[in-house]
């Protein structure tokens, strides 16, 4: 039994039943509902689905006319049987024109199945080909909504369906216009040969290519596509027609190229970092050995970097390092690399050399370019480089290599001061191993207590007295013995152990000032201060050292060099003055071997200048050696400021500064840097002496 569900519009109860009888004795299970007016019909329309409808021409109230408008303004599509007794020729016409599919007289139902089954069959083919209509519909607004150009094609490229995308995409202005033009016209001619040379000869064997390639627009500029190329066949198996999906890929290639950038260049400088710099390297050392030229790389440190953030600021430390881009940028050759290997390190790579020669005009002109002053919050910041050079061949042949033994030569050029600049040699390895094991053990020094300090009397010429004391710090090493400061001191500075190790010779020196002091002897005694101490903190240090020995701020001597005074002249002229205001006694270290601080010594508060050793130890036999000494007497002597010469060996020397009134001497003449318990012996002997 066949299932149908019946709209029955008819008024008699008995033809109603007449009508299921003739269906069920058909072969038709049919579930009938019968409906006599417009607002029933429309209930039932409303409540479900109906595959066929059968009606009486005329009902009291309601008929088939009726019933016809009612299904059209629904918008349903349902085979629509009219069953009625005799009614006009012309009547029965005008009901046909109105949408009614047949018309059965109710004395003769034998037609009545045959129409059932005939209208059922046209109406399942016009659902079927609506359906096929509507899916085309959706799709075809899915195809024109696209942002990607869509296309069919034949076998050869030519247009056949564009959507509305794909024409703005190619300049078609109307929509038909692209009929008969080909698609491989629209390509670069190096991406037109791939298309018909590879992606359609693979899309006709396989059935898909996809891929990149490039694409002209209307206007004939290249836009980065990602395309899919698609063959169709019929079925026969023949392909019949090619599709193709392209789409615009712009954004991504920017995003791709921007994070390609990002990964190989220094976000701060936007120099190339240390990947991009392995890569032009082994680029450059390719080129090298091929044409049998020299190479070099330079690996340069920013001097006290460290200190510059800590006095001014990361902000400041960050602006440094980009004047400090610009300035080597503005050194090297078009052929050469800079970029920035690591947080205050730059590396320079020299391709296409003739001799070291070349590697020296480079250097030289780094060093005028970094020779000025930079302006960072409002002060002038003198920065030194130093820097280590490997040259191709000699110091390496391959990438690894040559970034080694820069760098070993790099710190080399760190251990003989700031600003130098030095090339690698062999026997800088087993020195590095040396101190990369000095470096580990030094790490441990403090906390085992192998620090010890050293004095060094300084003598009062007018008295002959021993008045001042310099502590100089000294390292017990368990193996090595004791370790020359010029090997653990600039390693101190590299690691930053300097502030912990400088604080405590700070303490240790002022608690032993504060022991002699009980024992009679009110000595000054002087303290060296290196460049990464000098910041705001350190006079916390110092005011809170001083209180807890109770000792007075003027037996304090702070010795800084002119290299840290000139550093940043700002800052360094705030914690002076503060330091004064302290009470503490001030010296200028070193003096006559910095910068041409002359011009400036007038503005910090300092009590005391240093005579270098190096003008004094051939004082005697070098007439600008005693001219020097004789400058900075005259100079502290009009500026009311004590005057201290060190490294003074001899009695010609001796008496060389007695002559001209120099203040202090310190030297081996005086003594040699003692342990503290043989400097209070000769203190009290020669104290004692003086004193009958």
């Amino acid at each position: 039994m066949r299932k149908l569900r019946v709209l029955l519009v008819e008024d008699s109860e008995d033809d109603a039943l007449l009508l299921e009888r003739h269906l069920r004795r058909s072969g038709y299970q049919p579930a009938v509902t019968r409906v006599e007016t417009r607002e029933t019909m429309l209930t039932a329309l409303q409540a479900q689905s109906w595959d066929i409808i059968l009606s009486d021409h005329s009902l009291p109230h309601f008929g088939s006319m009726e019933a016809l408008n009612l299904l059209q303004q629904a918008g349903i599509d349902i085979p629509f049987i009219m069953v009625s007794g005799t009614v006009g020729e012309d009547r029965a016409v005008e009901i046909m024109r109105a949408g009614a599919h047949d018309y059965i007289m109710k004395g003769n139902l034998s037609r009545l199945v045959p129409a059932v089954e005939r209208e059922l069959r046209e109406a399942n083919i016009r659902w079927q080909r609506q359906a096929v209509e509507n899916e085309h519909a959706r799709l075809s607004s899915i195809l024109e909504a696209t942002p990607d150009l869509v296309a069919i094609m034949d076998l050869t490229g030519r247009i056949h369906y564009m959507n509305r995308a794909g024409c703005q995409w190619l300049g078609f202005t109307e929509k038909n216009h692209y009929m008969g033009a080909s698609l491989l016209d629209h390509y670069p001619s190096w991406t037109a040969a791939l298309m018909q040379n590879t992606a359609i000869p693979t899309a006709l064997r396989v059935g898909v290519w996809e891929g990149e390639a490039v694409m002209l627009n209307g206007k004939g500029a290249e836009i980065p596509i990602s395309q899919v190329l698609l063959s169709h066949r019929n079925a026969s198996h023949q392909v019949e027609f090619l599709s193709t999906i392209v789409r615009d890929i712009s954004e991504r290639k920017h995003y791709e190229q921007e994070l390609q950038y990002r990964v190989t260049h220094d976000t701060l400088t936007h120099l190339p970092n240390r990947v991009l710099l392995r890569d032009r390297l082994t680029q450059v050392l390719a080129h090298a050995k091929r044409n049998q030229r020299l190479a070099a790389v330079l690996f340069l440190n920013v001097d006290n970097f460290k200190q510059i953030n800590d006095a001014l600021g990361h902000l400041a430390g960050d602006k440094c390092l980009r004047a400090l881009a610009r300035h080597l940028a503005s050194c090297i050759r078009a052929s050469d690399t800079l970029g920035r290997y690591g947080s205050d390190e730059f590396l320079v790579i020299l391709s296409d050399l003739y001799s070291p020669s070349d590697v020296e005009a480079i250097i030289k002109k780094i060093r005028a370019a970094t020779s000025h002053p930079l302006a960072l919050n409002n002060s002038d910041v003198f920065v030194t480089l130093s820097i280590g050079v490997s040259l191709y061949p000699q110091a390496g042949d391959d990438e690894e290599t040559l970034l080694k033994t820069s760098h070993i030569a790099m710190h080399n050029a760190k251990r003989h001061g700031p600003g130098q600049s030095r090339y690698y040699l062999p026997e800088m390895n087993s020195r590095g191993d040396e101190l990369l094991a000095l470096e580990t053990d030094l790490r441990r020094a403090l906390e085992r207590e192998e620090f010890v300090l050293h004095y060094q009397p300084q003598l009062e010429v007018t008295t002959g007295q021993i008045t001042a004391v310099e502590a100089l710090i000294r390292w017990q090493h368990p193996h090595r013995g004791l370790v020359p400061p010029r090997d653990f001191i600039p390693l101190l500075e590299q690691t930053g152990l300097i502030e912990e190790v400088g604080e405590w010779v700070l303490e240790t020196a002022c608690k032993q000032a504060k022991s002699w002091h009980s024992e009679g002897y009110p000595i000054r005694i002087a303290v060296n201060c290196s460049a990464r101490q000098f910041q705001q903190h350190f006079l916390d240090s110092v005011r809170r050292i001083l209180q807890k020995y109770a000792l007075h701020p003027s037996y304090l001597e702070l010795e800084v060099t002119e290299s840290v005074v000139m550093q940043d002249m700002q800052s360094t002229t705030y914690i002076l003055q503060r330091l004064k205001e302290m009470g503490v006694t001030l010296a200028i270290d070193d003096f006559g071997t910095g910068y041409s601080s002359l011009a400036y010594l007038k503005r910090f508060p300092v009590h005391s200048l240093k005579i270098d050793h190096s003008f004094v130890r051939d004082i005697t036999n070098n007439e600008e050696d005693a001219a020097i000494a004789e400058t900075i007497l005259l100079l502290g002597n009009s500026l009311k400021l004590e005057v201290v010469a060190e490294g003074v060996e001899t009695g010609t020397q001796m008496r060389f500064f007695q002559d001209r009134h120099c203040h202090r001497i310190q030297g081996y003449w005086i003594g040699r840097p003692m342990p503290a318990n043989d400097l209070f012996s000769l203190m009290a002997g020669k104290n004692n002496s003086q004193a009958r």
